[in-house]
């Protein structure tokens, strides 16, 4: 009897397998487009934002409040590509051997349509406010609620850094920030396509943004889906973008265009001369570089600030981004750029220099929000956790509740656009609402700009330079004042074949560029090109080639002042008396006002004067103080003992109430740092707070 040979078992139904474990990640993505209640909300959010810093970003335009001459660079820039050139005169060099932004060549045929500073400014806040979307698209596919998400979304819009980069100047880094975002989506995604174009776009707008792209690619290729496995074609295509972009930059296009108007390696002169050098003194001493993250040796209040600005950045996001340290990570080198330089603007929110930093902190928030769900859920995904009842559902709107309100109450501490209490932060780089000095003045402004001629070479103060940057010919007064390049040991060698001047000669923030050599060098320039005062209001001037028809500032050998005073300072100078031309004046018009002066002694001091006006209570109603001789005619070179006239001529604000007013004078000499008032010779004086009488004028509603 033979033996029955026993069949192998049959394998079991499909449906009753035991599920392989798989590595965490995010569920997939939810079916379909999003719903259109969420896109609604989305899309007005964006909108309120755009219109906001639109508005805002156009306002500070019109009053001439941008106060630093990046964006004239890039206006420059931009309008120069349209004529064939890349070289930028405000800053004395090819600007591809400044910064690479090749963004510019696809910004100049938008600009070519729209030929206005204010077009590169609309763009950079339509392009921060596009980044809400990638940051909905990726917290919608990580987390699976589209209410999350749109949370999300206005985390992002609200952080107070995304604010301050928007209203400080225009930069072509900051366009990355919307960019990186979309590259973030684009690898979570696995599109190779939209990978490689965001990711081009991103690196095309400065040669560190390749920095960012470089980690993006190299923390792409851990796993993430839940198969364990990922697309690694995107990732890869971001490591060569990434690796062109950095071969592009520093080994073809500025090593070819670089100038030594530009040595931002004195940035680093603590770590090394070079890159190569600072690289390795980081890697010799990581712990010092380390430290250079949070503190500064011997100086306590930059390394405050340094420690302010993790709480700065991350509170805005209820720290999430610190429960994905991996996202954290791609951030590492751009914030390794900032930290360790000596540059104390690299160190705060206030400027363009987190423009790279906030779209990875906005992606860590969401990967933090993820992995926090996941715990909480018992290691399911994000996903499924939030789509069924239970104690990571529960707490998903508290906590997003939560970090809208922690945000706006960031917002209202330390943001951009309000700051309620007495936090002792730096306050903002420039106003973002005008002053009543700045609409007293708009007028005389205006006039001025519009009266510079359409050819020939301009020398303009801060606030004029957008304005005339699609000149090919526009130089920084402050260069003029300095003799040196910004970052530079390099001589700025007064320009040549000069139309026009137009500067605030006192303003306050030129007073910072002033040194002991500057009078000499902006009188060479009215010199070599032959330029005339032909409009004043204020400190206010603009000067133009080989004017006839001009105004009087200061004159030598002057008759007699219609009232005669002899107070003498430090021993050497002596105010003789004033004249008050008209004693009647509509208010937001110009108060003439003639001081006479002579030189007794050898001046050893630059010499302002402040000017104090008084109602008839007495009050003080406002100030100013100024350099004496409009900063080109200083004391030091007057002749000696010869009577000396100023004219100067007062901008009344526009919002002083009609009534009789009294102006006084007190003289100081310039330095930086607390005023230092001179000690005139009348004892007198000091009981009268070293004010000197100017005589009582009458201020109107409307013109006589």
């Amino acid at each position: 009897m033979s033996k029955s040979k026993r069949r192998p078992p049959a394998p079991a139904p499909a449906a009753r397998r035991t599920p392989q474990a798989s590595a965490p990640g995010p569920a997939p993505a939810p079916a379909g487009p999003a719903s259109p209640g969420a896109m609604h909300v989305l899309l007005a959010i964006m909108a309120l934002y755009f219109l906001v810093y639109g508005f805002l970003s156009t306002l500070k335009f019109r009053y001439y409040l941008y106060h630093d001459f990046d964006f004239a660079i890039f206006v420059q820039a931009t309008a120069q590509v349209l004529h064939g050139s890349l070289f930028s005169s405000i800053r004395g060099m090819n600007w591809l051997g400044d910064h690479v932004s090749l963004i510019l060549f696809g910004i100049a045929p938008i600009y070519a349509i729209f030929r206005h500073p204010l077009t590169l400014l609309l763009l950079q806040c339509l392009g921060l406010a596009l980044g809400a979307l990638p940051v909905f698209a990726i917290a919608r596919r990580r987390l699976g609620d589209e209410r999350v998400a749109l949370a999300f979304a206005a985390l992002y819009l609200l952080h107070p850094a995304i604010g301050f980069t928007n209203l400080f100047e225009f930069h072509p880094e900051v366009l990355a920030t919307g960019t990186l975002l979309a590259t973030f989506w684009a690898l979570d995604t696995g599109r190779l396509g939209a990978t490689i174009l965001f990711g081009a776009l991103s690196v095309a707008c400065r040669e560190d943004v390749a920095l960012v792209v470089l980690m993006m690619g190299l923390t792409g290729l851990l796993p993430s889906q839940p198969s364990g496995r990922r697309p690694r074609r995107p990732a890869f295509a971001l490591l060569a973008l990434a690796a062109l972009s950095l071969v592009l930059s520093f080994v073809v296009i500025r090593p070819r265009f670089a100038s030594a108007a530009a040595e931002y390696g004195l940035m680093y002169k603590d770590w090394g001369g070079s890159v190569g050098q600072v690289a390795l003194h980081v890697l010799q001493n990581p712990f010092r570089a380390i430290a250079a993250f949070f503190s500064t040796p011997g100086n306590p209040v930059d390394s405050t600030l340094k420690r302010l600005y993790w709480l700065h950045m991350m509170a805005p996001l209820l720290f999430l981004p610190l429960l994905a340290p991996v996202t954290l990570a791609v951030a590492l080198p751009v914030l390794a750029e900032h930290f360790l330089s000596s540059r104390g603007q690299q160190h705060w929110l206030l400027f363009q220099y987190t423009a790279l930093v906030t779209p990875v902190f906005a992606v860590a928030a969401v990967h933090g929000m993820e992995n926090l769900v996941r715990f909480i859920g018992g290691g399911k995904s994000a996903a499924a956790s939030l789509a069924r009842p239970g104690p990571a559902r529960a707490l998903a709107a508290p906590l997003c509740g939560v970090a809208l309100a922690t945000s706006c109450v960031c917002g209202v501490l330390y943001g951009p656009l309000v700051r309620v209490g007495n936090l002792d932060l730096p306050q903002r780089p420039e106003p973002i609402w005008p002053s009543t000095y700045d609409r007293a003045v708009l007028r005389y402004r205006d006039r001025m700009v519009a009266r510079v001629p359409r050819e020939g070479g301009v020398v303009a103060a801060f606030e004029f330079l957008a304005r005339l940057a699609s000149r090919p010919v526009v130089h920084s007064m402050h260069h003029i004042l300095t003799g040196y390049y910004t970052y530079s040991t390099t001589r700025y060698l007064v320009p040549e074949r000069i139309h026009a001047v137009l500067a605030d000669i006192d303003d306050e923030r030129l007073a910072h560029y002033v040194t002991p050599s500057a009078t000499l060098r902006v009188r060479e320039l009215m010199a070599k090109n032959d330029l005339h005062p032909v409009d004043a209001a204020g400190d206010l001037v603009l000067y133009v080639r080989g004017a006839a028809d001009t105004v009087d500032l200061v004159r030598t050998a002057a008759p007699a002042p219609a009232v005669a005073r002899a107070v003498t300072y430090d021993g050497q100078l002596m105010f003789a008396g004033f004249t008050l031309p008209e004693s009647i004046v509509t208010r937001g018009d110009l108060l003439p006002l003639q001081t006479c002066w002579r030189r007794v002694a050898r001046a050893d001091r630059q010499y302002m004067v402040q000017l104090v006006v008084r109602d008839a209570a007495g009050e003080a109603v406002f100030s100013l103080a100024r350099h004496l001789g409009y900063l080109l005619y200083p004391v030091h070179e007057w002749p000696a003992d010869t009577l000396m006239r100023e004219t100067y001529r007062l901008v009344v604000p526009p919002t002083l109430p009609a009534g009789e007013y009294s102006m006084s004078l007190r003289v100081a000499w310039w330095r930086q740092g607390p005023t230092q008032f001179s000690q005139p010779d009348d004892p007198t004086l000091a009981a009268q707070g070293l004010l000197v009488p100017l005589g009582n004028f009458t201020v109107t509603d409307a013109a006589r």
